[in-house]
């Protein structure tokens, strides 16, 4: 009995010191939901821009410490993940890493589906989408021999069932990853206002986007690590220049994946149906002025009518 009880304690230290580590955020969110028994670590923690990261010697000691039963799961945009690669490649690192490149689905910056990398496609969905995290969750799990947790999976697919291209028209992204949301959501006509980070937008997409917003088009901001909400500002800035105040939704991912991706849907859910409950009244308004006018053709039709048999 204690051999089978010291044997059980060994394998559970083993499944639990498993290491998934990611270079970028929300992986981490994602993954720490989706695998609560593994230990989850985002290399970049704490970093306002991670594109311009550097890899610092705590870093490279973990990195080498990795054993075969971890993963490194890289999205290959910056330049310390081509070294944490070439470190794989030459032997330095003893974990499988995973690619995302290599099973993502990508959207261009006018709302195509595309899995390649190249002028025009939005590189950023910081693994939000929910199609890619399931394929990341099971890259993983494929990887490490670990289990998915089933509440997870259960309520990712309420989600997508509930919400999933359920609604449509233009939208505006303020942020690159807000595009993906607004996809699965249904939405085809997006005008994105930030394509990649610390380049401001372009004259021609502020006006879209203003326009798109101030017609009622739902507004999201996806933010994973604390960027995003100075342009959020200074985009409610120029609405306000241009005489309405916007409704911003902003989706702050790093308190949350699932609870999170709950909250945009159920906020743009809501906006939907307010929007159609204010058009309700002045559709409402207009009847009487087409039923009098029907009434008084019917009544013109009916005198005139009269006056002939009258006549005869």
């Amino acid at each position: 009995m204690k051999v089978q009880l010291a044997l059980a304690l060994l394998l559970a230290a083993v499944v639990v010191a498993q290491k998934i580590v990611v270079s970028f955020p929300a992986y981490d969110v994602v993954l720490k939901e989706a695998f609560p028994n593994a230990t989850v670590i985002l290399i970049t923690k704490g970093v306002s821009d991670p594109h311009e990261y550097q890899l610092t010697a705590d870093d490279l000691r973990l990195l080498t410490s990795l054993g075969p039963r971890d993963v490194v799961v890289l999205t290959m945009h910056a330049a310390f993940e081509q070294r944490i690669y070439d470190m794989a490649q030459r032997g330095e690192i003893k974990a499988r890493l995973i690619d995302v490149r290599t099973f993502q689905t990508y959207l261009t910056f006018d709302g195509k589906p595309t899995v390649a990398n190249g002028t025009g496609v939005n590189m950023h969905d910081h693994g939000v989408y929910p199609p890619n995290v399931l394929k990341l969750i099971y890259a993983v799990s494929n990887a490490t021999g670990l289990r998915p947790d089933a509440k997870f999976l259960e309520e990712l697919e309420r989600l997508n069932a509930t919400y999933c291209c359920k609604f449509g028209g233009k939208a505006v992204a303020i942020t690159p990853a807000a595009e993906y949301i607004l996809y699965w959501l249904g939405y085809r006509d997006i005008v994105v206002l930030i394509k990649e980070p610390e380049i401001p937008p372009s004259p021609q997409d502020m006006q879209k986007a203003l326009q798109y917003a101030k017609e009622g088009a739902p507004v999201l901001a996806v933010v994973v690590s604390g960027e995003g909400l100075r342009i959020v500002d200074q985009f409610v800035a120029k609405a306000q220049e241009a005489g309405f105040q916007p409704k911003v939704i902003v989706a702050d991912f790093s308190k949350g994946y699932l609870s999170t991706l709950a909250y945009v849907a159920d906020q743009i859910a809501a906006a939907q149906t307010a929007a159609a409950q204010s058009s309700a009244p002045q559709q409402t308004a207009e009847m009487p002025q087409w039923i009098w006018a029907a009434v008084g053709a019917a009544i013109a039709a009916a005198v005139v009518a009269y006056l002939v048999i009258r006549r005869r």
